[in-house]
């Protein structure tokens, strides 16, 4: 087994998994390929934010999920179809390739074992363990800047104990903020989508068709790492990341009391057709 508490080899894993995709045809009825949205609801192909591919091997059925971009996003197995009671070890990566997250089930469909959360600057996120869908033990929680942000102890299934650090590693008291989303301008996502809703006319660029923007809110609150995964014109995408990474008025995500950058994927509908 791999010990997740280090890197794996990241291309003898993309290998086998590719050629688990490739090996689709070979399986005949038993496999499934489903298109998802950024919902994760199913829908035609040209509308997909990812595709997902479930094979029966054996007693199980391996379930794969890939980007728009056919990177691969998750992997693990199941022991029905249609995703039902997950067993063994899941891998979670981010869209460049790198180890998200890696956590375990047992033969009941519960969390067992390590599990361990990577930043997107390789950073160690959290590292904790689970018994029968439990945390137990010690978790410990990390800065961005890779300074340890928050400890809890578990007994009985119980957090008997928690602990938070500054980001500079230094022990300080305050109340426990367990998740909080990043805001835009004291708002939600709507308030956003409302700042960019006249962003066809700034760009002075118009083509046709469904295109997904990725990018992040960093721990500074700023956009960064703007990027899409479908065919446009390069002068295109180089205006909507200028537009994008210029944009303030962010706050950023709050997990255990840390800032936590946090991944956004927004479609964007362009309707007149492009002309050079």
């Amino acid at each position: 087994m791999i010990n997740i508490f280090n890197k794996m080899n990241m291309k003898t894993l993309f290998i086998s998994l590719l050629l688990l995709f490739l090996s689709l045809q070979s399986y005949g009825q038993d496999s499934i390929v489903n298109y998802i949205d950024v919902s994760g609801k199913k829908v035609k192909k040209n509308k997909a934010f990812s595709v997902e591919t479930e094979v029966k091997k054996d007693s199980v059925w391996k379930y794969t999920q890939y980007y728009r971009s056919r990177r691969i996003k998750l992997s693990g197995q199941f022991k029905n179809k249609n995703k039902k009671k997950p067993v063994g070890t899941f891998y979670k990566f981010f869209r460049n390739g790198d180890l998200k997250n890696v956590y375990s089930y047992d033969n009941n469909g519960n969390l067992s074992g390590n599990t361990k959360k990577w930043f997107d600057n390789n950073g160690v996120s959290y590292v904790g363990n689970y018994q029968n869908g439990n945390k137990v033990g010690i978790w410990k929680y990390y800065h961005y800047n890779g300074k340890i942000a928050c400890k809890q102890y578990y007994q009985n299934f119980k957090v008997v104990k928690t602990l938070f650090y500054n980001d500079e590693g230094e022990k300080i008291d305050a109340n426990l903020i367990q998740y909080q989303a990043a805001k835009f301008e004291g708002g939600d996502m709507d308030k956003f989508l409302k700042r960019i809703k006249d962003v066809h006319s700034k760009l002075g660029f118009q083509i046709q068709g469904n295109v997904f923007l990725n990018f992040t809110i960093g721990i500074d609150g700023r956009i960064r790492d703007f990027s899409t995964t479908d065919k446009i014109p390069i002068e295109l995408e180089r205006r909507l990341r200028i537009y994008f990474e210029g944009i303030s008025g962010w706050e950023p995500s709050i997990h255990m009391n840390r800032k936590v950058p946090v991944l956004y994927v927004m479609p964007m509908d362009f309707f007149v057709t492009f002309g050079r």
